[in-house]
């Protein structure tokens, strides 16, 4: 039979058939939380929630509190192709975390992963055994002995921050804090994990400092807005044409500095710090004869080239920013508060009443300037949002949660919730004394992530931020200026946080606030 011999025109018959369509692909799938008895605010088609993310930003407080006010402690959007459930509950949590982590290895799913050169060997982008054997490769680096190895290159580094800062101290004008801290935690991750010198302290246009800021401050690309509404369908673009989420400059940059690095390190004599230990797993990749096949399950692989470029890039921008970014947050902080800096300031010299050298032993001893920079990080977290891909089908007290659903973990929330936390915009370091610890929940405070997954760096970091801070408050008093934000105006758009008119402070000697 012929289309013209139809007693209804084909035409009609398409133009009926569409909103069948429309309505099994497009429409149907946004009643899937309504199936599972999950809230949340009502999506589009097609394009689900991904409006009000826009709308929204990802660094805000305000929106993931009165989300999770108005929603309850579990709730569902959907993002074009990332549906996800997100949660607050204490016992969620820590199955996801914890319990059940072999449900919730992964931060996303496969189909969401961009398999581009190098950016997807990264450790925050690998599966199940293969992200199990690039950790427990990479980890040795951050235990204490290698942090103890690590105090004299920080020190340095610390001389050349406060020497930065004098001259702020001698003219009494406010400076952009962010700008100190960052070339300071640059020069710090780059000594002390590559063994390479830089001196972005005394040099800001240094090569790494551009590239580094253009890593971290990138545009959403229309190329990247695409993938965010049509995933399944951009995935297999983005890996055809090596497009990554990083741009091709800065990524190109960084993959030539540490292929020169490892040529460097095969005549060198061997050293003791990140890059070492990659370029040890690597040469072991270089051992292994062609065909021999998989290694078996729970043991380390060798490390690829891409392997060793990925990783050390991601841990040079991971490092450089949050670090950075928190010690600001901190500074700001002690400047709000000169009775808490004061205390600070008291047990930094009680403690290095007999040292020279603010050690490895010396910091660790600093319990009451550790307590500042945790509840810095409750009020400023470094990421907003912590995400889980299950791996299965798996069951959270009353949720099923299905095969390849993003499972994400508002921190906001969670930092701001005046149940767990009284009072929750006040600083107030005495949360985290021991008997205040030993009465709150494990998940209430997840700066860093929780669980077998959690940041590999938090060691580290904890460890910078505590002698650089002990390093200049030695030295110097940290106040408030005429032009400081008072509260501080967040940029919602960005990845970290970020002041709108960022962080600026001033500092005077001890000596002479003391005269």
């Amino acid at each position: 039979m012929s289309a013209d011999s139809l007693p209804v025109p084909l035409t009609w018959i398409l133009l009926a058939i569409l909103p069948v369509l429309f309505y099994i692909y497009a429409v149907r799938p946004l009643q899937l939380f309504k199936k599972m008895g999950v809230p949340g605010p009502a999506p589009w088609p097609i394009i689900g929630n991904l409006l009000d993310h826009m709308r929204d930003g990802i660094w805000n407080i305000e929106t993931q509190v009165a989300r999770t006010r108005k929603y309850g402690t579990v709730y569902g959007m959907f993002g074009g192709g990332f549906t996800g459930v997100f949660i607050t509950d204490p016992e969620m949590l820590q199955d996801v975390f914890v319990k059940k982590f072999h449900s919730f290895t992964n931060r996303q799913t496969k189909d969401l992963q961009i398999n581009v050169r190098p950016a997807g060997r990264m450790l925050t982008s690998l599966f199940d055994e293969d992200w199990k054997s690039v950790r427990s490769t990479v980890s040795p680096a951050f235990s204490g002995g290698k942090l103890k190895q690590m105090a004299g290159p920080m020190n340095s580094c610390a001389d050349l921050l406060i020497e930065n800062m004098s001259k702020f101290a001698e003219s009494g004008e406010c400076f952009e804090v962010k700008e100190l801290t960052g070339a300071f935690t640059m020069d710090a991750i780059t000594r002390t994990a590559f063994g390479t010198q830089i001196d972005s302290q005394k040099n800001p246009d240094d090569p790494f400092v551009v590239y580094a800021k253009k890593m971290i401050d990138r545009p959403i690309s229309p190329a990247l807005l695409m993938f965010m509404f049509f995933p399944k369908l951009m995935k297999p673009i983005f890996e055809k044409f090596q497009v990554g989420i990083f741009p091709t400059a800065p990524t190109q940059f960084f993959y030539n500095v540490f292929d020169q690095l490892m040529e460097m390190r095969e005549t060198e004599q061997e050293r003791v710090d990140f890059m070492q230990l990659m370029m040890n797993a690597h040469k072991e990749h270089d051992k292994e004869p062609d065909g021999s096949g998989d290694k078996p399950r729970g043991q380390k692989h060798p490390l690829t080239k891409d392997d060793v470029v990925a990783n050390g890039i991601l841990f040079f921008i991971a490092g450089y920013e949050t670090t950075a970014t928190t010690m600001a947050f901190a500074l700001y902080n002690l400047a709000l508060n000169q009775d808490v800096q004061e205390k600070v300031r008291q047990e930094i010299e009680h403690v290095m009443e007999d040292k020279e050298v603010v050690d490895y032993e010396a910091v660790h001893k600093m319990s009451y300037l550790e307590m500042c920079i945790l509840e810095t990080l409750r009020m400023y977290p470094p990421v907003s949002i912590n995400m889980r891909a299950s791996s299965e089908e798996v069951k959270l007290k009353w949720l099923t949660i299905p095969k390849g659903m993003l499972v994400g973990v508002p921190i906001l929330s969670i930092h701001y919730d005046p149940e767990r936390w009284p009072e929750p915009y006040k600083f107030i370091p005495e949360r985290f004394t021991k008997e205040e610890k030993e009465k709150r929940g494990a998940f209430d405070w997840v700066p860093f992530g929780s669980g077998p997954r959690n940041c590999i760096g938090m060691r580290l970091a904890l460890f910078e931020l505590k002698l650089g801070l002990a390093r200049l408050l030695m030295k110097y008093r940290v106040m408030t200026g005429p032009d400081t934000d008072i509260p501080l105006k967040m940029k919602k758009f960005k990845k970290f946080p970020l002041p709108e008119n960022g962080i600026r402070l001033k500092v005077e000697l001890v000596d002479q606030a003391a005269n």
